[in-house]
C-alpha cells in the first residue's frame, strides 16, 4: 500500500505543462523564441565548423533541426524548468512584470548587460592579476607575470 501512495505522490508532484500555463507565457515574454532560434543557428554552425565533413550535409542538419529542435519543444521544457524552480505564484508575478514596458526593456537589455558584465569581470581580473601572482608565489607556485605583447616587444628592442 505504501508503494502505491509513493507512486501516486510522485505522479502528482510531476510538473506538467498545459496550454494555458503561465510558464509558457513567461517563456514567450522573455524573448525565448528569438533567443532560441539565434542560439540554435549558432550551435548548428559551430557543430559544422568543428566537423568540416558535415558541411556538405548542412541542409540535412538544418532540416533535422527544424523538425526536432523546435521552439515548441524547447518552450515546453523551459516551462517545466520554471515550475521546478519557482512556485505558480512566482511565475505569475514574473509574467506580470515581463508584460510591462520595464519588463520588456529588461529583456531587450539583458544580452547587452551580460556582455558588459563579462567585460567588467575581465577588466577586474586583469587589474588584480598582480595580487593573484603574489598569492600564487606565496603558495609556492612558480609563475611569471605575463606582459602585453607590445610592452614585451619594446623592452626587447630597448635592450639591444
Amino acid at each position: 500500500m505504501r508503494t502505491v501512495w509513493c507512486g501516486l505522490l510522485s505522479v502528482l508532484m510531476t510538473c506538467h505543462v498545459w496550454a494555458g500555463d503561465s510558464a509558457l507565457e513567461l517563456a514567450d515574454l522573455i524573448g525565448g523564441k528569438e533567443q532560441y532560434q539565434r542560439q540554435s543557428h549558432q550551435v548548428l554552425l559551430e557543430m559544422i565548423r568543428k566537423q568540416p565533413a558535415m558541411a556538405r550535409y548542412q541542409r540535412v542538419v538544418q532540416r533535422w533541426a527544424q523538425e526536432y529542435l523546435t521552439w515548441e519543444r524547447m518552450r515546453a521544457e523551459l516551462a517545466m524548468t520554471y515550475h521546478a524552480h519557482f512556485t505558480h505564484q512566482e511565475i505569475e508575478q514574473m509574467v506580470q512584470f515581463f508584460r510591462t514596458p520595464v519588463g520588456q526593456k529588461y529583456v531587450r537589455y539583458t544580452p547587452l548587460m551580460r556582455e558588459e558584465m563579462i567585460r567588467i569581470g575581465q577588466r577586474l581580473a586583469r587589474e588584480q592579476q598582480p595580487r593573484l601572482i603574489m598569492m600564487l608565489r606565496a603558495a609556492g607556485a612558480k609563475v611569471e607575470m605575463r606582459q602585453p605583447a607590445s610592452s614585451a616587444t619594446s623592452s626587447q628592442s630597448n635592450s639591444q
